[in-house]
C-alpha cells in the first residue's frame, strides 16, 4: 500500500503546478492549475492556466502584435499588467527559463519576426492579465493547509487549449493517490 504523503514533494518552486484542490472554496482559484514561474524566499509569482477571458491581445495592446492571442486571467494581482509564456526562449530576448522547454516574457516585437519567418505558431504562446502572488512564507502555508497541490511541470498541459481538460489531467499526472480526484463533483455534498 502507498503512503502518498511519502512520496510526495511538498516543495513549491519554479516550474511546478499548483493543483488547487478540488474544493477549494475561493472563486479565483476553484479548479485551476498555476504555472509557478518565480518562487523565491521573498514570494512567489505564477499564472492560472485554464481561465479564458474576452479579450485578445489586440483589445490589449492594438497593433503591437501581427498575431492576435487570447488572454487568460493569469491572477488578481496586477491586473493592469501583461505577461507571457511561451517556447521560444532562443528567439525571444530576456526570456525567463522555467522549464521543460518554457519561458516567461521577453521582447514582444521579437515575436512577430517569428510568425513572419514561420518559427512560431499560435499554441506556442499563451497570455495573461495579471498574476497569481504570494508573499514571504504564504504559498508554504497554504501548500501545508491543504488548498494546493504541487504537480510536475508538463508542457503540454500548460499550453493546452482543452481548458475543462487542464485541472484533470494535471490531477491525474500526480499519480493513482490522486486520480480519482480528477472527477469530483463541484459540490462535496453530492457524492
Amino acid at each position: 500500500m502507498k503512503i502518498w504523503h511519502k512520496q510526495y514533494d511538498f516543495t513549491p518552486g519554479s516550474g511546478k503546478l499548483l493543483i488547487s484542490e478540488p474544493f477549494l472554496s475561493d472563486p479565483n482559484f476553484r479548479k485551476t492549475v498555476i504555472l509557478l514561474c518565480e518562487h523565491e524566499e521573498e514570494g512567489s509569482i505564477g499564472f492560472v492556466l485554464n481561465r479564458l477571458l474576452n479579450y485578445t491581445t489586440n483589445d490589449i495592446i492594438p497593433g503591437l502584435l501581427q498575431i492576435n492571442f487570447p488572454i487568460f486571467y493569469g491572477g488578481p494581482v496586477e491586473e493592469n499588467t501583461l505577461h507571457f509564456i511561451h517556447t521560444h526562449g532562443d528567439f525571444i530576448p530576456n526570456s525567463f527559463p522555467i522549464g521543460a522547454g518554457l519561458y516567461w516574457g521577453g521582447e514582444l516585437e521579437a515575436i512577430n519576426e517569428l510568425f513572419v519567418s514561420g518559427k512560431a505558431e499560435l499554441n506556442d504562446f499563451k497570455f495573461f492579465i495579471g498574476y497569481s502572488g504570494w508573499g514571504e512564507g504564504q504559498l508554504a502555508n497554504e501548500i501545508e493547509s491543504k488548498a494546493w497541490w504541487l504537480g510536475k511541470l508538463d508542457a503540454s498541459i500548460v499550453l493546452s487549449d482543452d481548458l475543462e481538460e487542464i485541472w484533470p489531467l494535471a490531477v491525474k499526472n500526480m499519480g493513482p493517490d490522486f486520480a480519482y480526484l480528477a472527477n469530483a463533483p463541484e459540490d462535496f455534498l453530492w457524492n
